[in-house]
């Protein structure tokens, strides 16, 4: 690294952005959605679209005449259930806004034409959840509903619901207990076949334009997958490496512990008390009615084998459905490894002892802007004994390019000497070339680990801090046409150039020296439109630098003074010595 460290570890972070904001990931307020359902087991027999529009007009013509809806709720939900199906509706969510400033509440599956946990059997068509019919109404309390269904083939089906009195429980407030009962009524055996149910779909929230956190993800006790709306287009690769085909559908059989479809702040997660046998997901459109656009997402349902039953014989099927936030201590308390759902990424444990820390300071200093410096100070401080070798590395570094210039000037030829004298020159002087890249490499992670908790977890949504209305978004105050002007994104521009003009170059290549004027620029593009809550931590952080290479320039320029005045004093006790020295050798000759 030598004397090179630092440039290395600036081009390593801008690098890592690059590739970071630019290839999406894998994941807008809920507004009402109505969906155009795909056939997503057979792909090469899509429905005609005019047909596909006739039967549905025909099916919600027959649907409104038929159709009753039922409530049950708690503090923090309200679950319509329709008897068509015997199904969720929606779901209100009575503490998030949908829009700021507004009364109306994010509502989960609102206006979709598939309702949450319906139920298909055999071929895994999205047209075909409607088949299991109208459910007869058996009771009906606040918290809880139990419908019935009876079947020509000789069974019925019970479907029961229900909602905790309260969310004091972590994330048991926003959990829907379900029951399903398949029970043969007949005296022969009845042969039923793969139960699917629906789990929903989402669109995406206003903050991510591009759907990139849009999934659906899975999880079998061991590893997790998560399927976006990119894996379903067609890829050309990178020249031609990578290509791939465009797919209607991804399907999965083996045992898995939950299912899930989540956007950006809001999750539906569907953990069963028996494993699911596999699972199908596909690409889903839907039209929000309030502004007319067509959004993509994906949807899924997950397979259970019910087979065959004997007469007076029932299978049942318990499961928790958890409808609300992606908030990863509610989701963790749901112990199969929910907080997976969060995807922090390679540096996940970081960003869970960060987003801990903070949901720590902000129980303390209720204001999440206020707990962002807060973290960022405190993450500061435990870095501050491996940023202070930096600093001091830096300015060692930047006091030996003459030499080290000369010294590579004269041994050009001879590369042993020319390591030999470098090594020898870092000795002298007490330069340590890895102590200018180690504290970079140390922030990398904890930049990232950041990064994946601000730009998901849902307590930053809606966050306001001075001039900011949302943390969670970029801290946009006016456009000029379509272009944002984003304050908070140019003030971290104007402290990192201020930091690394107080910074010594450690290089005298002139390369290099223009590249280290850039950075701020880059930087200034590469995260113009990241989350202000992020940009708020780095400008934090920016500040912090430059008041401790403030402090270590000056505790230095004090110890040079000193050191330079008991130098003097020392020369004036050297000098006095000689003369008494020299007066003393003469009175002895005399």
């Amino acid at each position: 690294m030598k004397d090179k460290s630092q440039f290395i570890g600036i081009i390593l972070i801008a690098c890592a952005l690059f590739l970071m904001f630019t290839a999406p990931d894998q994941q807008r307020s809920s507004g009402n959605m109505q969906t155009i359902a795909t056939d997503i087991n057979s792909p090469s027999e899509q429905t005609n679209d005019n047909v596909l529009h006739l039967q549905k007009e025909k099916l919600n013509s027959e649907i409104s005449e038929k159709e009753q809806t039922f409530f049950i709720e708690n503090d923090v939900i309200k679950v319509t259930l329709s008897n068509i199906s015997g199904a969720i509706k929606s779901v209100a969510l009575k503490k998030y806004q949908a829009t700021q400033g507004k009364d109306d509440v994010v509502v989960f599956n609102d206006g979709n034409d598939l309702n949450a946990l319906a139920l298909s059997f055999g071929k895994r068509n999205a047209n075909k959840f409607y088949g299991d019919g109208v459910y007869s109404l058996i009771s009906h309390e606040k918290g809880n509903i139990k419908l019935k269904k009876s079947f020509d083939g000789g069974y019925d089906i019970v479907r029961e619901y229900s909602v905790c009195a309260n969310d004091s429980k972590e994330a048991d407030g926003y959990i829907i207990k379900s029951k399903i009962y398949v029970e043969n009524t007949s005296s022969n055996p009845v042969q039923i076949d793969d139960m699917n149910i629906f789990i929903g779909a989402m669109p995406t929230t206003e903050s991510d334009v591009r759907g990139d956190y849009l999934n659906f993800g899975v999880f079998d006790g061991k590893k997790d997958r998560f399927i976006s709306l990119e894996d379903f287009k067609e890829r050309n690769g990178f020249l031609g490496f990578g290509k791939r085909e465009a797919k209607s559908y991804f399907s999965g059989y083996g045992k898995y512990e939950w299912g899930s479809i989540k956007n950006q702040f809001f999750t539906a997660v569907f953990t069963p008390s028996t494993l699911s046998d596999g699972y199908v997901a596909c690409p889903m459109q839907l039209k929000n009615t309030v502004t007319g656009k067509i959004e993509d997402c994906v949807s899924a349902s997950m397979i259970f084998h019910v087979g065959e039953l004997g007469p007076g014989s029932k299978f049942e099927l318990a499961s928790d459905f958890y409808v609300g936030p992606k908030n990863f201590s509610r989701l963790s308390a749901m112990g199969k490894e929910q907080g997976r759902i969060m995807q922090f990424g390679f540096f996940g444990a970081i960003s869970e002892l960060l987003l801990r820390m903070m949901v720590w300071i902000h129980g303390v200093i209720p204001n999440w802007g206020l707990a962002i410096i807060v973290l960022t100070t405190l993450v500061k401080l435990l870095l501050w004994p491996l940023t202070n070798a930096q600093v001091k590395s830096s300015k060692k570094m930047a006091s030996i390019q003459e030499p080290l210039k000369a010294i590579r000037e004269r041994y050009k030829n001879n590369p042993q000497k020319l390591q030999s004298e470098t090594l020898k020159l870092f000795r002298e002087n007490n330069v340590n070339p890895a102590a200018g890249c180690l504290p970079i490499l140390i922030q990398i992670p904890i930049f990232f680990g950041l990064y994946y908790m601000l730009r998901t977890t849902s307590d930053l949504r809606f966050a306001h801090f001075l001039w900011i209305k949302d943390l969670s978004m970029p801290d946009s105050i006016a456009h000029i046409k379509s272009f944002p002007i984003n304050i908070l994104p140019i003030f971290m521009g104007i402290t990192m150039f201020l930091q690394m003009h107080m910074t010594p170059m450690p290089t005298a290549d002139n390369s290099q020296k223009i590249m280290f004027k850039l950075m701020p620029v880059i930087f200034l593009l590469g995260c113009y439109n990241l989350p202000s809550g992020l940009i708020l931590y780095w400008t934090v952080q920016n500040l912090l630098t430059i008041i401790q290479q403030y402090a270590v320039s000056r505790r230095q320029g004090s110890q040079l003074i000193a050191a330079s005045a008991k130098n003097t004093k020392k020369d004036f006790r050297e000098g006095n010595s000689k003369k008494r020295s020299r007066s003393q050798r003469l009175l002895k000759k005399n």
